[in-house]
């Protein structure tokens, strides 16, 4: 699925929140929380559901309580495909190949190092 969807086409939000639901089913069992998404966080899960990468939904409200004796207060739900988890693994690479500039100095200090033991 994923060689179907090229990530340079995905809109920042569906970046946002891919990476968002990923973090979720990785440490909270898929249980995404409303307070962290916005509208258009949630038209861009429609957006992939619809395409088959991930299936998405509320809630239901008689478990609302019970799930949020956890200290978070999960609203909604997220399951992954393959597909979503080979976007998620090719956005994450892509986000850490950025250098920010605290990882730049430490670069150039490391370099300067390299060079003074060479």
């Amino acid at each position: 699925m994923t060689n179907q969807i090229d990530i340079e086409a995905l809109s920042n939000a569906e970046r946002s929140v891919l990476l968002y639901a990923e973090t979720c089913c990785v440490d909270y069992s898929g249980l995404l929380e409303a307070k962290r998404m916005n509208s258009d966080d949630l038209d861009a899960l429609r957006k992939l559901q619809g395409v088959g990468v991930l299936t998405f939904g509320r809630i239901p409200g008689r478990l609302l309580e019970e799930v949020g004796k956890y200290g978070r207060r999960p609203t909604h739900w997220v399951t992954f495909t393959d597909a979503a988890w080979e976007l998620a693994h090719a956005l994450r690479r892509k986000r850490a190949e950025r250098i920010g500039v605290s990882r730049a100095m430490v670069n150039e200090v490391l370099a300067e190092r390299a060079a003074v033991e060479a």
